[in-house]
């Protein structure tokens, strides 16, 4: 269902409304619709989230609130399915989300998120695909082709450079032009050219300086005028920062909408010119555009739930990564001795939290599929994966039925607790209980395989005397029968992973700046995950790409041809073990030695093939000569350098096979569009921030903003420097800290965890609001008039702040 142009029809349907009905048409109403205009038969459309499944809620519960909602397929997670290297079946699971989205009245599903993983410490990981733009772009591509190719809009998000969920709602993301194309924008903009979505959501944050709902620059220069986008913007929930700068910005609808200020700001600067009329009417025709399409395109197969619950176990056995395996796996289910440690062998964390959050109709646990097999195995919790302390019962119970196992399988990982959508996490350690529990059982001599659910890169503890690592990722409502699989040989492990897994946080690329303030300076600029760590050298825990299988394989008969502005590679891949399996080949193009700094190496295409034992095939994989190409900035263009590059084949980006020279002529010869300064400062990877930053953005690097005081664009977590701002704080967590402990507070059980999960999301999330963001995203339980008071009083205009505060809204500002 691609996006397009008004019609004939929607341009007369433009010139009938006034200008009320237009500015309704621009904004949401009941949080997850828009509003339509029943004298003119203009119906409401119903948005909401993906990526992984369909949630739409069966009650209003707000922006942010996570009622009940209707059962779908909970599938992996977006990083559980990049995992699988497959487009194709990336394709598949859009097209099943599509249907049950149709199926249940959904019009734009909110999905997918294509931001890069800058940092492993950012809490919404597990929504996005990888660290590397071109598998971003490819799978997010396929991803909206399916959901698309049955009638329903997509919305690719968070539109750009949106990296943490600390500051969110505030901060600045400084990324230098370079790196923002090559790097933050380019997955978007391969999506927008081959998969042509209906929509794109902007992010909260500021780019550069400007919230992106302001940025006109970012949506209408970059993504109209130059990607040829036509659909629609709309802003992510609360996002809005100024109504009328963000329309004439190219930011069609505000949502979700129902804030009496930005209403009456429209109608307002539609009189007085700052709105100008044919703005207006192009955003209005753009919703009506997209109405037009998600009436005519609802054509969706139906929906066969058993047939979608095997398409998520498929994608989560694919999606798995075999870490580490000294041949302990795969088990032999016949022999006994097996223990098993862990809560989330019964509780198996299966999807994040945040506003992803399924209700799916049924989930498969590893303890299901075990005992659907009849597997004989002892069994202690160890843990409590939503409890606040450790349980030195439980790990008293676990330490002694493991007690001369013959192989213990340890089920850990991070918990929602940890990761999550509103919050980033400070360390990537896992869970004091579960470090404890691993510590223990190596030291008594166990044989442990350890087991990990987590949808961003962990710390694992000695490694190095573990039997086996098998990640599960966040593998969907199946991934317990996706485990035993895998554990019991009944599937081979094939995926591999599309972050690089530093040993700490400290060894990631951007640790020197990653949530020190509101200010994100992107120091690293384009040296992002692999990037970074080819050519600073780091000693990594796992690289990008790496992942094991039960067999092995051998590459050999490399050839390279060039023609047609395409390079094709060809080679013979053979599998010389005795179970069939599937080979991931990478291919990295290792960059010229020119004047101008670059990474190592990138990839620039990839293959997965099923080969059988013993069995070899031909693979090729190829790519255009102008994917080598790098963001000039003297020019604002793509540009192609002659000289000497390498094609190279790997299984991983530490474990390259083959490699072949590839000299390019057709480009231009090298030259260095920066200071001998930026040069020198970027020609190995920095560090830390260095004095050459701000010329490389060509202006000095922003100071954070001082806080401490409560604001329209100030953290509340960062408002406790003055009365009111503790004050209002402690409402407000008062006021959602109640749930979190009612949930806490009810008795041990499934509903239980669902419960604390989603209320801690809020309450996690709340201290990064601001008095602004509140305000956008409350449907007027905050009005704009009541945040400016307080922030008049918060900033020494008391007087002026309690009239604001007592004053009835503006006439234009009134409740419609």
């Amino acid at each position: 269902m691609p996006a397009s142009t008004p019609t004939a029809t929607v341009e007369a349907l433009v010139a009938q409304l006034t200008l009320d009905e237009k500015a309704l048409l621009l904004e949401g109403v009941d949080a997850w619709n828009t509003n339509g205009v029943e004298r003119l038969g203009i119906r409401r459309l119903f948005l909401t989230d993906g990526p992984h499944g369909v949630r739409k809620v069966r009650a209003n519960a707000g922006a942010f609130g996570l009622a009940e909602a209707e059962p779908s397929t909970s599938f992996p997670t977006s990083t559980t399915l990049a995992k699988t290297w497959d487009p194709d079946l990336a394709r598949e699971v859009g097209a099943a989300i599509g249907r049950e989205s149709a199926a249940l009245g959904v019009d734009v599903l909110l999905a997918p998120g294509v931001n890069i993983m800058r940092s492993p410490l950012c809490g919404r990981n597990f929504e996005y695909f990888s660290e590397d733009p071109l598998v971003s772009g490819v799978f997010g591509t396929a991803f909206v082709q399916g959901v698309q190719s049955q009638g329903v809009a997509t919305s690719v998000k968070h539109f750009a450079a949106n990296s943490n969920e600390d500051y969110r709602f505030v901060g600045d993301s400084v990324v230098d032009e370079r790196a923002l194309r090559e790097i933050y924008l380019r997955a978007f903009e391969r999506i927008v050219k081959e998969a042509r979505p209906a929509t794109v959501m902007c992010a909260y944050n500021q780019l550069n300086g400007v919230y992106c709902s302001d940025s006109r620059e970012l949506l209408t220069g970059t993504l109209r005028d130059e990607w040829g986008f036509d659909g629609l913007v709309m802003t992510d929930w609360g996002a809005t920062h100024d109504r009328v700068a963000g329309l004439v910005a190219g930011c069609d609808l505000d949502m979700p909408g129902q804030v009496a200020h930005n209403h009456a700001e429209i109608i307002a600067a539609t009189h007085d010119g700052r709105l100008p009329a044919e703005v207006l009417d192009q955003a209005v025709g753009r919703v009506l555009a997209l109405v037009e399409h998600c009436t005519h395109d609802h054509d969706a197969e139906p929906v066969d739930a058993a047939i979608h619950a095997a398409l998520a176990e498929r994608a989560a056995t694919e999606g798995a990564v075999l870490l580490g395996n000294d041949g302990t796996l795969p088990l032999d289910r016949t022999r006994g001795g097996l223990v098993v440690i862990g809560e989330q062998f019964e509780r198996m964390r299966y999807q994040g939290a945040g506003s992803s959050l399924i209700s799916p109709p049924a989930t498969v646990s590893p303890r299901d599929a075990f005992d659907a097999r009849h597997i004989g195995y002892r069994y202690a919790r160890g843990y409590r994966a939503l409890g606040p302390k450790l349980d030195a019962a439980l790990e008293h119970e676990a330490l002694d039925t493991a007690r001369d196992a013959d192989t213990v399988l340890l089920f850990a990982g991070l918990g929602d607790l940890e990761e999550s959508e509103g919050f980033d996490r400070t360390s990537m350690a896992l869970p004091a209980a579960q470090v404890r529990l691993l510590d223990a059982l190596v030291d008594a001599g166990a044989r442990v395989v350890l087991v990990l659910s987590t949808g961003s890169p962990v710390e694992i503890p000695r490694q190095e005397e573990l039997a086996a690592v098998l990640l599960l990722s966040l593998p969907g409502m199946n991934g317990g029968e996706a485990t035993a699989r895998l554990l019991f040989g009944e599937a081979n492990p094939s995926g591999k992973l599309t972050e690089s897994w530093p040993r700490t946080a400290a060894d990631a690329s951007c640790a020197a700046d990653y949530n020190r303030s509101a200010v994100a300076a992107y120091y690293e600029s384009i040296y992002v995950g692999y990037r970074f760590h080819d050519k600073a050298g780091t000693d990594l825990r796992y690289p990008f790409g790496h992942g094991l299988s039960y067999t092995t394989f051998a590459y050999r008969d490399l050839a390279v041809t060039v023609g047609d502005g395409r390079v094709e590679a060809s080679l013979t891949v053979s599998n010389t073990g005795d179970r069939a399996g599937a080979e991931v080949v990478q291919l990295y193009v290792r960059n010229n030695r020119g004047e101008v700094f670059k990474a190592d190496k990138e990839l620039r295409a990839f293959a997965k093939v099923q080969i059988g034992a013993g069995a070899e095939q031909r693979v090729s994989l190829g790519f255009d000569l102008a994917d080598l190409a790098y963001w000039d900035v003297d020019t604002h263009d793509w540009v192609l350098e002659n000289g000497d590059y390498e094609v190279l084949l790997a299984a991983s980006a530490s474990d390259v096979r083959m490699a072949a020279p590839l000299t390019v002529t057709s480009g231009r010869p090298s030259r260095s569009p920066y200071p001998a300064s930026v040069d020198a400062a970027f020609a190995t990877p920095p560090r830390s921030i260095p004095t050459a930053f701000a010329e490389l953005l060509g202006r000095p690097v922003p100071h954070a903003p001082r806080t401490g005081r409560l604001g329209l664009e100030t953290r509340l977590g960062d408002a406790g420097g003055s009365l009111l701002g503790r004050i209002f704080l402690r409402a407000v967590i008062g006021r959602v800290g109640k749930d979190f402990d009612a949930a806490r507070a009810m008795p041990d059980s499934l509903e239980r965890d669902a419960r604390v999960k989603s209320t801690h999301f809020v309450l996690r999330m709340m201290p990064s609001m601001s008095l602004r963001s509140m305000t956008m995203s409350s449907a007027g339980e905050l009005p704009f008039h009541v945040a400016e008071g307080l922030d008049l009083i918060a900033h020494g205009h008391p007087i002026r702040g309690i009239r604001r505060l007592a004053a009835k809204p503006r006439p234009t500002e009134e409740t419609r």
